[in-house]
């Protein structure tokens, strides 16, 4: 069976989400606070009882043959009563522990492992496999489950050996001195997938007597609990499905991310979806990845309420609009799913600058949620990004971009880019992120405990000094960085394109073409001219070298990356745990040195 359409109403904080023609794999996105895992909570409910939450309708499709002669027809429909009735028919019915067809299975979230009872073997030790459980299993809790799936390892494994020692005994008295040895491995699956999941590793035998599981890597061999949590959770998940073998049935998967690494996760996810056949898997997540991988199949994100109960499911595709426009970012469209007001800070995934401004700002806008972004390469076409995002409520997420203050340079002239962002955009008043890591105060504070007193680097006036020298060492660097970037500014694309081109015939446009490119040329060489660029370096240079007779002025205008770099080299400190200690002197002393970064973070909270 498969889900091809529902709504849901009135399941608090969700109101009305209604959504057709999904596919076999469904990915839920939307923000924290918006209801997903009450809707999923709902939906389940519903397919437990059939017709019994009239609140949420089901609209369900027929995947198997039995599933269609029982209900008499391909699809059916909850909201029709007798419907819902052949529904509750084909879930309800009987079924075995390894047999799990046309029903749903639940993963929660909550997916941490009590204690395991160990099985107490009996002389009666039937094929757990074949033993029929309760319909509703799946729709329990899975940390519920692993109890029952372990011991049903084992048992599978004892009842093989017993039925070969009873095959053995039975020939003997037959006569026969010889049987056949090629009995199938029990465990075969459950060691492929994990292999799959954690090579290379290798899961060995199981051993019924101690009832432990156990894996070999390197030729030592360890237990399964020496696994990290990440791996053990995608061993324990995988491993119950594998013994249920679910197949035409609903999967629902709520946060299959928690805990993992990005990598384990795919892998997870992979691995569950070669296993059984026709099943449909309905991920409910916050992973931008996960989000991001399933743009083929169904997307739907949740969108906050809206003040006329308007629709929130959002069907989400590869080429609308929005998936575009957040392209502007460098960002795909799982972004959506991290929160409702997003702030876009310089620097990569691996940047050390979001977790520089989490430091910073504490737990002081916990609404407001950091994102990394490729910084002033995007600015460079921020007329774009105001009218595409930054002007954008996007399906009730709102979107706030902070840059170093080199990336001014990049897109218009001062104060240009911040008034068209309208509030959005806003830049740092200092070069860079780091200048505001040059305070003489907070260094010295630094090394208060790291330094004898008569360090020079426990001296506020030997630190400025120092800091000051390097500046000035740097002077010829800061002045070739600030005028190329005003230079490119300047230039910009060569566009080739000509206008009015749909109205030529081809033999028009090869003077078309020539015209626009003199043209190009032309606004080129003059924003390159020899006389204009030594002219605009010696004013530059002229200013950089006037800033240095005052600490603070330098402070700002000089990039203050290189700075921190050779400060922390000279002071025989790595800069990242320079950075590290000098926020903690900031937060121990009291100092503001940060006001300024609070304070656009605050223009942004109140917007």
């Amino acid at each position: 069976m498969r889900l091809i359409a529902t709504r849901v109403t009135n399941v608090p904080p969700v109101s009305l989400f209604e959504v057709s023609g999904l596919s076999n794999v469904i990915v839920l996105g939307g923000p924290n606070g918006v209801g997903k895992t009450r809707l999923v909570e709902g939906l389940i409910q519903a397919f437990q009882s059939p017709g019994g939450t009239r609140n949420i309708r089901l609209v369900v499709e027929a995947t198997t043959t039995k599933e269609s002669e029982t209900w008499g027809k391909p699809v059916v429909d909850t909201e029709n009563m007798d419907d819902a009735r052949r529904l509750a028919i084909t879930l309800q019915g009987p079924r075995s522990r390894s047999d799990w067809r046309s029903n749903v299975l639940r993963f929660e979230s909550d997916r941490s492992i009590q204690n395991i009872n160990p099985y107490s073997f009996t002389w009666d030790n039937p094929d757990p496999y074949l033993e029929n459980i309760g319909w509703n299993y799946g729709f329990g809790r899975f940390r519920d489950r692993w109890q029952d799936t372990q011991n049903s390892l084992f048992r599978r494994v004892q009842h093989q050996k017993t039925e070969i020692a009873k095959r053995a005994l039975e020939m003997q008295k037959q006569g026969h001195t010889s049987m056949d040895l090629n009995f199938p491995d029990p465990m075969l699956p459950f060691k492929e997938a994990f292999s799959q999941l954690l090579a290379p590793k290798q899961l060995l035998d199981l051993d019924p007597r101690n009832q432990q599981i156990n894996y070999r890597v390197d030729g030592q061999d360890f237990p399964l609990t020496s696994l990290s949590s990440g791996e053990r959770e995608v061993v324990n998940i995988v491993f119950d499905f594998i013994l249920r073998n679910p197949s035409d049935s609903i999967v629902f998967f709520d946060e299959p991310e928690l805990h993992l690494h990005p990598e384990l996760s795919y892998k997870l996810l992979q691995t569950l979806r070669n296993i059984g056949q026709r099943n449909q898997f309905f991920f409910c997540t916050h992973s931008p990845e996960i989000i991001t991988a399933s743009l083929d199949q169904s997307v739907v994100f949740l969108a906050p309420p809206k003040g006329d109960n308007g629709n929130q499911a959002i069907v989400v595709r590869e080429d609308d609009d929005t998936n575009q426009a957040l392209k502007h970012l460098g960002q795909s469209v799982g972004i959506i799913s991290l929160g409702k007001r997003l702030v876009l800070v310089e620097g990569s995934t691996a940047s050390l600058d979001k977790q520089t401004y989490g430091a910073i700002l504490r737990n002081r806008f916990p609404q407001l949620v950091l994102v990394p972004s490729g910084g002033k390469d995007i600015i460079r076409s921020f007329s774009t990004l105001v009218r595409k995002v930054l002007d954008r409520t996007i399906w009730g997420v709102d979107f706030f971009m902070l840059c170093d203050g080199d990336a001014r340079l990049e897109g218009g002239a001062p104060g240009e880019m911040e008034a068209r962002g309208n509030g959005r955009l806003r830049f740092l008043p200092r070069y860079h992120l780091e200048n505001y890591f040059l305070d003489a105060n907070a260094l010295a504070a630094v090394f208060e405990d790291l330094e004898p007193a008569a360090s020079w680097l426990r001296s506020p006036a030997a630190i400025d000094s120092e800091l000051t020298a390097i500046a000035t060492r740097t002077l010829p660097y800061a002045v070739s960085l600030i005028v190329s970037a005003e230079l490119r500014r300047a230039v910009g694309n060569v566009d080739l394109m000509p206008s009015g081109c749909d109205t030529k015939t081809a033999s028009e446009l090869p003077t078309l073409f020539t015209e626009t490119a003199s043209a190009e040329r032309n606004r080129v060489l003059k924003a390159l001219d020899d006389t204009a660029v030594a002219t605009l370096v010696q004013q530059r240079a002229g200013e950089m070298q006037a800033s240095l007779s005052n600490t603070e002025a330098w402070k700002r205008v000089i990039p203050g990356r290189p700075v921190l770099h050779q400060f922390a080299s000279k002071a025989g400190i790595e800069s990242g745990r320079l950075k590290l200690g000098y926020l903690s002197a900031v937060e121990r002393r009291g100092l503001t040195v940060f006001q300024e970064i609070v304070s656009l973070f605050e223009s942004f909270a109140k917007i």
